[in-house]
């Protein structure tokens, strides 16, 4: 299994010496490097330790103005070389790479002592001492101490032998089904084009597949993998990575950009986290501070709005809602960092615990109870519990659509929908067409529509029910049904993928998102109710199963006025003032018409639906088989007048009952 080892510690401590020393390749890239003699930027290089095991390593430059190039390359890392100058000792930046591998979760490492050629045994075992008690109580604890001198060959085997049993203690890294590079160097090769470096994790790359660039959102296609020099068809998790891409030119991507698989990421540009405050800060992480969020490759100012404190005071952890100013591709239990842009130090770091929050955090309430659902996030992270972490998703949002549950659980599709069928079987969750929803938000859509019928029908009986767009309108609007399938699209929308680019960022947020998803839900939830015979569909409405047109006394009289005036004018039309008069405004009307006492031939004139009828068979008596006839003709027959017989005649032809061809028509046949 591979593995990737970065470097830490103060400038000029030897880390890029013994990487050379290590690996026969000089991490230091660049014509600047090589003149000055110091590392500015991100260097690679790879080897075999004793046991077979194949490491990348990463170095990382160790002069205060370039920890911005340091936060880029240790992110994906899962072991640290940490370099001490025996001749220096404990010097500023120890302290702050030493800090950064502590906000990062960094709990595997070996500390190399540099240069003990240059000191004596009291200063080495000095040296020594000092640097146990510097890592005591930080993730590289206990971490062993390895004398070595790069130049003359010093402790390098015993260094090996340590790194190597240094990584016998990694876990397997996670292989969830959602690969992700973050991007840490770009370049050309002529004849393949564009290349990007950087450490995959979370799944698997294959070559020759389609992919996507984020923030920015470009499609491209994977031409080519290579791994430590050579090319591989597959590539695993924690292995560093040349990818060869088509679909895009070197100066569209950039540092901190993050390759995927398609629709299984969106950046974000708000996050909720577990922030803690160094004990070293020279104040508390404050809403009103200037900061830059490092995550991955990539960094970006961000506001912090605490949400179960007023501040972070230094040595203290709080619950802080992040404010990103361009958008970031975040992870479930992703580690960040925090650096102060005034004091240009890092001042503090912690967990994203939700790359996607739903909705404001104004006012004790929904601090409380937003406070209360991290809590329980950061458990069921502590925990690996991403089946936990589903049921939290469905009961903060009440529906999400199924395509968006990988991002909100950080998991690959296929355990996800594992995760739901279970959760459905359990009757933890329900499941709809395109939606996942908790059993609560479900209850509360249905029980609304019904609700919304019921009162339709009280307070418009002649009325068939509530028309079936409005019943969706009200699932949709019930709470916890989100107006967003999931979330991740909307609350957090930025415009640029990276800072200064002024390159368009294809961000997704918290909450927001279109009404047109919400109305999904809403008919997911509407259907569900026919499907169950709780609602009938009647024609463009639906109903209760029991309701049926209600006639008050008044009302009924006026239907019995209009049955005997249709009755007794025959083949005759009637307009609406001639209903009026008889008592039937225009609802009651349109009851009428649904009932079968009246047939509407056109806009405001009406027959009786009988009489329409009795109409058609004296027309097929007159004029049997394919025998035509006129309007004149179909006038006399039926003893009525041209001001009938025209729209009646047209009613006929849209019915399909005769066919007109000319000034002629003739009837369907019967049946």
């Amino acid at each position: 299994m591979p593995h990737v080892i970065g470097t830490a510690g103060h400038v000029d401590h030897g880390k890029s010496a013994l990487v050379l020393a290590l690996t026969g390749t000089d991490p230091d890239r660049l014509a600047e490097e090589k003149a000055r003699g110091l590392t500015i930027d991100l260097g690679f290089a790879w080897s075999s330790l004793p046991s077979g095991r194949e490491v990348g390593f990463v170095d990382v430059p160790g002069h205060e103005r370039f920890v911005h190039n340091m936060l880029a390359g240790v992110g994906g890392v899962d072991c640290a070389l940490f370099v001490v100058d025996a001749s220096e000792g404990w010097r500023p930046q120890s302290a702050e790479h030493l800090a950064i591998l502590d906000l990062l979760g960094i709990a595997t490492g070996v500390v190399a002592l540099s240069k003990v050629d240059l000191v004596d045994d009291a200063t080495r075992a000095s040296v020594t001492e000092a640097v146990t008690a510097r890592i005591a109580g930080t993730s590289l604890a206990g971490s062993a101490i390895v004398p070595t001198s790069a130049p003359n060959g010093l402790g390098l085997d015993e260094l090996r032998a340590t790194l190597d049993q240094a990584l016998d203690r990694v876990p397997e890294p996670p292989d969830r089904g959602r690969p992700r590079l973050a991007v840490d160097r770009v370049f050309s090769v002529r004849g393949s084009g564009t290349v990007v470096t950087g450490t995959l994790i979370g799944g698997t790359f294959r070559s020759d597949v389609e992919a996507e660039l984020l923030p920015i959102g470009r499609r491209v296609r994977i031409r080519a993998l290579q791994s430590h020099g050579r090319p591989v068809a597959i590539a695993d998790p924690a292995r560093r990575l040349a990818v060869n891409l088509a679909g895009v030119a070197t100066d569209e991507v950039t540092r901190g950009d993050v390759l995927v698989l398609p629709n299984q990421w969106r950046p974000t540009t708000t996050v909720d986290c577990r922030l803690r405050c160094l004990a070293s800060a020279p104040a508390p992480l404050r809403g009103r501070g200037a900061y830059l969020l490092y995550a991955g490759a990539a960094e970006t100012a961000t506001r912090l709005q605490p949400l179960d404190t007023h501040e972070v005071r230094p040595g203290e952890a709080a619950l802080v809602r992040l404010h990103l100013e361009h958008p970031l591709v975040l992870d479930l239990g992703e580690p960040v960092v925090l650096r102060d842009t005034g004091r240009d130090e890092t001042v503090g770091g912690g967990t994203v615990l939700d790359p996607f929050p739903v909705g404001e955090v104004h006012g004790t309430t929904a601090r409380v109870r937003r406070v209360e659902e991290l809590e329980a996030r950061e458990a069921a992270l502590r925990d690996d519990d991403r089946a936990g972490l589903l049921g939290l998703v469905l009961a903060e949002r009440g529906s999400v659509a199924r395509a968006d549950l990988s991002m909100l659980v950080g998991a690959g599709a296929e355990p996800v929908q594992g995760m739901l069928a279970a959760a459905v079987e359990a009757g933890s969750a329900v499941g709809s067409r395109g939606l996942a929803w908790s059993p609560a938000a479900w209850d509360a859509a249905r029980t609304a529509v019904l609700e919304a019928v019921r009162r339709h029908h009280k307070e418009e009986p002649l009325a068939p029910g509530l028309p079936a767009q409005a019943a969706r309108r009200v699932a949709a609007a019930a709470p916890h049904v989100a107006a967003h399938p999931g979330g991740p699209r909307g609350s957090g929308g930025g415009t640029d993928g990276a800072r200064g680019t002024g390159r368009s960022g294809a961000a997704g947020g918290g909450a927001g998102g279109s009404s047109g998803a919400g109305n999904a839900g809403g008919a997911e939830v509407v259907d569900a109710l026919l499907r169950e015979g709780r609602l009938i569909l009647d024609g463009a409405a639906v109903r209760l199963p029991d309701h049926g047109v209600q006639l008050d006394p008044a009302q009924a009289k006026a239907r019995a006025r209009v049955e005997e005036a249709v009755a007794e004018r025959g083949v005759a039309a009637l307009t609406e003032a001639d209903l009026a008069a008889l008592g039937a405004d225009r609802r009651l009307v349109a009851a009428l018409c649904r009932q079968g006492v009246l047939t509407a031939l056109a806009p405001g004139l009406y027959v009786g639906a009988r009489v329409l009828d009795q109409a058609v068979a004296i027309l097929r008596r007159e004029f049997p088989g394919d025998r035509t006839f006129t309007a004149s003709d179909a006038r006399e027959t039926l003893g009525t007048t041209r001001k009938t017989v025209i729209p009646l005649l047209e009613f006929l032809d849209r019915a399909a009952i005769t066919f007109r061809s000319g000034d002629k028509r003739r009837l369907s046949p019967p049946g």
